[in-house]
C-alpha cells in the first residue's frame, strides 16, 4: 500500500477538497457495505411476501424455499454483527483507572477543557505507561453516540514534559473530539479507529457468522488506511490549532521539540538501561516510573537535544507515518524555525496527580516488576538456548548445516542476539528454498517491528503459502497500522 500512499500525495496537494471527498466517498461505501446484509433481508423478506399474495399454483410457493432462509441468515447475520461487543483499545496491559477523588486537578483540567470545547462525553480516564494521550471512541450497536468514550493519558509523557506543555497536548486530543474546526478528517480519524476496533473484535470472536464481516473488514481496512493516509495527517495539523487556544505558538513550539526529545529519550536510553540494569541484577527490585521524571531532568544535554530537533526538522517525506512532519508542523503556526525548550521545575505528573503521583507510580513499577517476573520464569529456557546456538553457529563454521539446523539457528539467532543478525539467515533459507512460508513470514513481521511498510508484501507472500499464519498476520498488520497512524506526540518513528 506504499505506492497507493506515494502515488496520493501530489493528488492531495493540488486538491484537498477533493482528495477529502475521495476518502469521505471511500468511508460511506464501507459503512454501505454493512448495510448490504439488512438491505439484502428485506428484499428477500417483501420478495416472499409478494410470492406468498401471488401465488396460483403450488409451484409457485417454490421461492418461498430460497426466499425466506436467505431472509432469515442475512438479518441473522447483521444481529451478530451490530450486537458484537468492542473492547476499549488500550496499548499497553499496564493500566490504571482514574479514581477522580483522589486526582482533582486533573480532573479539574479536563473538565475546563471539555467546557471550552462543548464536550459532555468522556465516559472514562485511563493513565497508561505508554507516551501519548489518545482518545478511543468505542460503538454500541454500531452507533458512536451510544458508545463509549475513553481518554488516555501516559505517565511518561506527564513526566517529561511541563504543566503547560501537558495541557496543551490534552487541548490537541480534546479540541479533535470536539470536531469543532476539523468535522471532516476527524470524522475520518473516528471511522478508522472504530474499523480496527470492529476487526479486532471479529478476530476475537470464533463464532462463524462473524467471518464474512471479518475477512470484509480486513481487506477494506488496508486500502482505507492508504487512501486515507494524509486525512489523518491533516487532522492532526488541525489538531495543533486547538493547543493554540490554550498556550501561545512560542510555547508549542517548544512543546513539540520537548516531546521529541522526551520520547527519544525515553525508548532509546532510558529503558534500554532499565532492562539492561534488570538483567545484570536479577534480584534487585527497581523502580523505574518512580524515577522516571528525575532522570529526564539530569541526563538531557542541550547540544545532543538541539541535535535530534535538527535531525528531524531537516526531514521532508515521511510516508511510514501519518504522524505529521516536524517542519511541517511548525510551518502551520508560522514558525520556519525551531525552538529548543525551556527547562523547568515543575513536570505534569507533580502538577496534576499531586499527592496521588508516588501511589501511581507504585502500582506502575509493580506491573512492571510483576511482568520482569514472567520474564524471568523463560530465562531457564533461554540459557540451553544460548548453548545451542553456540553448538549450531561452531558448527557452521566447519560444515553446512541441515534446513532443520538452518531454521532452528535462525530462530535461536533472532530470540537471543536481536532481528538484525536474524534477517541474513532467514535469507540464506529462502535462497535455499524459496517457498519457506515461516522464514518469510519471520522476515515481514521483523520488518513490520521496525515500521517498514515492505514487511506487508512478506507476510501476504507467507500467508498466501501457508494459509494457517493469516491470524497471527492480521495481528502484526493491527499492530503495525495502529502505530503508524498514533499521534505526532509519540514520536516512535522519528528515532527507529
Amino acid at each position: 500500500m506504499l505506492e497507493l500512499i506515494e502515488s496520493l500525495n501530489s493528488f492531495q496537494h493540488r486538491s484537498a477538497k477533493l482528495y477529502l471527498a475521495v476518502v469521505v466517498s471511500f468511508a460511506v461505501l464501507g459503512i454501505s457495505a454493512i448495510l448490504f446484509f439488512p438491505v439484502l433481508s428485506l428484499y428477500f423478506l417483501i420478495s416472499a411476501i409478494t410470492s406468498l399474495f401471488t401465488m396460483e399454483s403450488f409451484g409457485d410457493l417454490l421461492p418461498l424455499l430460497y426466499q425466506l432462509p436467505l431472509a432469515t441468515l442475512s438479518a441473522y447475520l447483521f444481529y451478530q454483527f451490530i450486537t458484537l461487543e468492542l473492547d476499549t483499545p488500550k496499548a499497553s496491559d499496564i493500566y490504571i483507572t482514574i479514581n477522580k477523588k483522589k486526582t482533582p486537578k486533573l480532573i479539574a483540567l479536563i473538565e475546563k477543557l471539555e467546557q471550552h470545547f462543548n464536550l459532555n462525553h468522556i465516559d472514562s480516564i485511563l493513565i497508561t505507561d505508554q507516551f501519548d494521550i489518545s482518545i478511543h471512541n468505542t460503538p454500541h450497536y454500531c452507533a458512536p453516540h451510544l458508545g463509549h468514550t475513553s481518554l488516555q493519558i501516559g505517565l511518561p509523557l506527564m513526566q517529561t514534559v511541563s504543566a503547560k506543555q501537558f495541557k496543551a497536548l490534552l487541548a490537541r486530543r480534546l479540541g479533535q473530539l470536539s470536531l469543532a474546526t476539523n468535522k471532516v478528517t476527524g470524522r475520518i480519524s473516528l471511522f478508522q479507529d472504530q474499523l480496527q476496533q470492529y476487526l479486532n473484535a471479529c478476530h476475537r470472536n470464533t463464532h462463524w457468522s462473524l467471518k464474512p464481516f471479518y475477512y470484509l473488514i480486513r481487506s477494506y481496512q488496508k486500502i482505507f488506511t492508504a487512501i486515507a493516509f494524509y486525512a489523518i495527517r491533516m487532522d492532526e495539523l488541525a489538531a495543533d490549532h486547538y493547543a493554540l487556544d490554550i498556550i501561545d505558538d512560542e510555547d508549542f513550539s517548544q512543546t513539540l521539540s520537548q516531546t521529541i526529545i522526551a520520547s527519544h529519550y525515553l525508548k532509546n536510553i532510558f529503558w534500554v538501561a532499565m532492562y539492561k540494569l534488570q538483567r545484570q541484577y536479577p534480584s534487585k527490585i527497581i523502580f523505574p516510573h518512580a524515577n522516571m521524571a528525575i532522570s529526564f531532568a539530569q541526563s538531557i544535554k542541550a547540544e545532543r537535544s538541539q541535535e535530534l530537533i535538527e535531525q528531524q526538522f531537516q526531514k521532508l517525506n515521511d510516508f511510514r507515518s501519518a504522524a505529521p512532519l516536524l517542519r511541517t508542523r511548525l510551518n502551520k503556526i508560522g514558525y520556519e524555525n525551531y525552538r529548543l525548550p525551556e527547562p523547568f521545575d515543575t513536570t505534569a505528573a507533580q502538577a496534576y496527580l499531586d499527592s496521588a503521583l508516588p501511589k501511581v507510580t507504585q502500582i506502575f513499577d509493580k506491573l512492571w516488576l510483576q511482568r520482569l517476573q514472567n520474564q524471568r520464569e523463560t530465562n531457564t529456557q533461554l540459557n540451553s538456548n544460548e548453548q545451542r546456538l553456540k553448538l549450531l553457529a561452531s558448527k557452521v563454521q566447519q560444515q553446512p548445516l541441515s534446513a532443520d539446523e538452518t531454521w532452528e539457528f535462525a530462530v535461536l539467532t533472532e530470540k537471543i542476539t536481536g532481528y538484525h543478525a536474524a534477517i541474513p539467515v532467514y535469507k540464506k533459507i529462502l535462497e535455499r528454498n524459496p517457498m519457506h512460508a515461516k522464514a518469510m513470514f519471520a522476515i515481514g513481521r521483523i520488518l513490520l517491528s521496525y515500521n517498514d511498510p515492505t514487511g506487508l508484501d512478506a507476510l501476504n507472500k507467507a500467508t498466501f503459502l501457508e494459509p494457517g499464519m493469516q491470524k497471527t498476520a492480521d495481528e502484526l498488520i493491527a499492530r503495525y497500522q495502529a502505530r503508524v497512524t498514533t499521534s505526532p506526540e509519540t514520536a516512535d518513528e522519528m528515532f527507529a
